[in-house]
């Protein structure tokens, strides 16, 4: 269960110093100004901020002024003493988001660059992943190379197929020496497979 929602968060002034008298009670020195910040936030981890209101409150009477309602004066003042910026903290949540994303394309890009490398200098033992439709489903399989000759290539094809990339996972793990029958494969035949998408990635030790 994601948990998500909104909070606020109240920070002084930067100087702490008092920006004026108030006017409900008379007390003098007694007005602080803050910054108020409403954020998202997801596990209660802040995703960014929203919005963000200047307010001020007496220390004495404990009066709670909203921005729209402090006079020309007193903002004037609060400016003067330094507003407290928001902090980088209040971004972690999308932060970290951009760092996955971008891992992630980044991890994309090394693959597929690895994919074409090993396609132009073929290895006997490279691991191709293999995809193919059948109603309207993704099914994956393994094909090891096992011999490698100048038009074509010999390959060893696993005895198992998975569906969907989280089936491949496993059937690299528990089936990965499951090789029986071999099937050859001309080089032209396999560029068009890659064109066509049907190789997903080659793996290589």
């Amino acid at each position: 269960m994601i948990i998500f929602g909104t909070r606020s968060k109240v920070l002084h002034n930067k100087a702490g110093q008092a920006v004026g008298d108030c006017a409900y009670c008379g007390t003098a020195n007694a007005i602080f100004g803050y910054k108020q910040i409403s954020y998202f936030h997801i596990f209660w981890i802040p995703v960014f901020p929203y919005k963000s209101r200047i307010m001020t409150v007496c220390n004495h009477c404990r009066q709670v002024r909203e921005q729209r309602s402090i006079d020309p004066q007193t903002m004037n003042q609060i400016h003067q003493e330094g507003l407290p910026k928001t902090s980088p903290g209040y971004f972690a949540g999308l932060i970290i988001l951009l760092l996955f994303v971008g891992s992630a394309v980044a991890a994309g890009i090394s693959s597929s660059m690895n994919t074409d490398d090993y396609l132009e200098t073929p290895a006997v033992g490279d691991v191709y992943e293999i995809k193919h439709e059948a109603n309207g489903k993704s099914y994956y399989t393994l094909y090891r190379i096992a011999k490698v000759g100048t038009d074509s290539i010999v390959f060893a094809i696993n005895d198992y197929e998975a569906e969907g990339r989280n089936g491949l996972r496993k059937l690299k793990q528990q089936h990965h020496n499951s090789y029986s029958e071999q099937v050859i494969i001309a080089r032209a035949d396999i560029a068009t497979m890659k064109a066509k998408r049907q190789i997903v990635g080659i793996d290589r030790e």
